[in-house]
């Protein structure tokens, strides 16, 4: 088989641009505490994570081919099917992601903006909430990884390198058009400028930041301000 082309530079940059947010965030997250000024990076990282993930949600709709939705394989047969392959024989060869990654995109798509929701109310019950969110999404993070490791050693084909190169194996049929270098472009500039004015938003003197274009102020933990205050 050719080492076609299947992914196109704007799916690879939303990709690693989304694994990068959300690494921080959960490593910061779990690996330092909530009282420590770190950890407000957490909530800013997970914010940029929601924001690229609002852009990899359009490119579901309106990107290349197999950044669609519609080229997704989760029927519940189909994904069932390949996990039992996975373990006992060689799976179907597919051009774009399998139902394992599939799967694994469409959780943390759904997990990441509930994560975005309780974090930004701050109430016991949104708190727990939030909390069982987060071992879920590294749950579904380290199955993932762990399904890439597993297709690699297991089969021999090291897909994880086709969010970097873009090519996998396949049939020239099965291949993309184009690599979209402009819209590329468009994409980096557009969430480069959001990400900055993120950035430069944010108020270290009450612990918030705002949401550029959105109109909207988001508290980044208890404002401590007021409290033990003796003038």
């Amino acid at each position: 088989m050719d080492r076609i082309l299947v992914w196109d530079i704007p799916s690879r940059l939303v990709h690693w641009a989304f694994a990068g947010s959300l690494s921080a965030a959960l490593a910061i997250a779990f690996l330092v505490d909530d009282d420590q000024p770190l950890f407000r990076w957490h909530m800013l990282f997970g914010i940029v994570a929601v924001f690229i993930l609002v852009i990899r949600l359009l490119m579901g709709l309106f990107g290349a081919r197999y950044a669609r939705f519609s080229s997704f394989p989760v029927r519940p047969s189909e994904i069932a099917s390949y996990m039992i392959s996975a373990m006992v024989s060689k799976t179907k060869r597919y051009a774009g992601n399998n139902p394992g990654s599939a799967t694994a995109a469409i959780l943390m798509f759904v997990i990441v903006p509930a994560l975005f929701v309780t974090g930004a109310f701050a109430s016991e019950t949104f708190e727990e909430v939030h909390e069982v969110l987060a071992w879920g999404l590294l749950l579904v993070v380290l199955s993932h990884l762990a399904g890439l490791a597993w297709h690699t050693i297991r089969h021999r084909e090291n897909i994880s390198m086709a969010m970097i190169s873009g090519r996998k194996a396949g049939e020239p049929a099965e291949a993309i058009s184009s690599s979209h270098p402009i819209w590329c472009v468009v994409i980096l500039l557009a969430a480069g400028l959001w990400i900055s004015l993120f950035f430069a938003g944010f108020k270290s003197s009450d612990r918030s930041v705002g949401l550029p274009g959105v109109g909207m102020t988001i508290p980044l933990g208890e404002n401590e301000s007021h409290e033990g205050g003796d003038d």
